[in-house]
């Protein structure tokens, strides 16, 4: 009969009654067995599941006597083995990836990882299929330090290829009257004719407004780009900027590759 619930199996072996082999066998199937379910705990690796064939890995139910889970959670039969989690028609919700090497040979780098919100192959760190709301949006904090001292400082390092940068960046110190906030858009291809775009505001003086410009760094088109404001601000003021990639491909390998062909971003 297989799996019994737990008062028919003590029926079958009240006292003064005989168990017989069905009785025993039910009581085995009833029971959890780490090799045929594929189920352990060890002390290294906690609670392991084992994923059975193309099913799942665990299913969650409002009511267990209802065929289809409400959410599942399973390993995609890829060689990638993907974990997804998927809605009762089998949809993937959010999938978890180990992103394969952009060109396939040995790296020491560490691995990266993409998850993807409504998208079973995520090809970003963040890949989203579908509408992103948020209350705001910050590119990543600049990490060279630039003094609002009217002198030209790094925000990048060396750069090749073709870039482009959108730029936050602001500037002031509370009572002293003088503010500013810009807001860029900065591209350059090769050390060619590079251009940047902005949007201002300042308090006081235009002098006080923040500036970019790309500036050449090797024989070989490399450049730079720089910040800097247009009077200083005195001694301990610091221009605060966050700077967002906006182009992943500086060399345009990717427009040798036939669109939806493997090894593209």
């Amino acid at each position: 009969m297989g799996q019994q619930n737990r008062k028919t199996l003590k029926d079958k072996f009240i006292e003064g009654r005989m168990p017989d082999a069905a009785g025993f066998a039910d009581l085995i199937d009833s029971t959890l067995n780490m090799l045929d379910d594929g189920f352990e705990k060890t002390r290294a690796d906690g609670f392991k599941v084992t994923q059975l064939g193309g099913g799942r890995l665990l299913s969650f139910y409002h009511d267990i006597d209802v065929q289809s889970p409400l959410w599942s959670i399973q390993l995609d039969p890829s060689a990638e083995r993907n974990l997804l989690i998927t809605d009762k028609q089998g949809a993937p919700a959010f999938a978890l990836r180990r992103m394969p090497d952009e060109d396939g040979a040995p790296t020491d780098r560490p691995p990266r990882f993409g998850l993807g919100l409504n998208k079973e192959k995520p090809e970003h760190a963040l890949d989203v299929a579908g509408t992103v709301a948020s209350w705001g949006r910050i590119g990543r904090k600049g990490e060279l330090p630039v003094p609002a001292d009217s002198e030209w400082h790094d925000i990048t390092g060396v750069l090749e290829g073709c870039q482009a940068f959108e730029i936050m960046a602001g500037v002031g110190k509370r009572g002293s009257g003088r503010y500013a906030l810009m807001h860029a858009f900065a591209v350059n291809a090769f050390n060619g004719k590079g251009h940047i775009t902005y949007h201002q505001a300042h308090f006081s003086s235009r002098c006080c407004r923040i500036e970019l410009r790309w500036q050449e760094a090797g024989p070989n088109n490399e450049y730079k780009l720089q910040m800097r404001v247009g009077c200083g601000y005195g001694e301990g003021v610091w221009i605060k900027y966050y700077l967002t990639g906006l182009w992943p491909d500086p060399f345009m390998d990717d427009c040798l590759l036939k669109p939806g062909q493997k090894g593209g971003r």
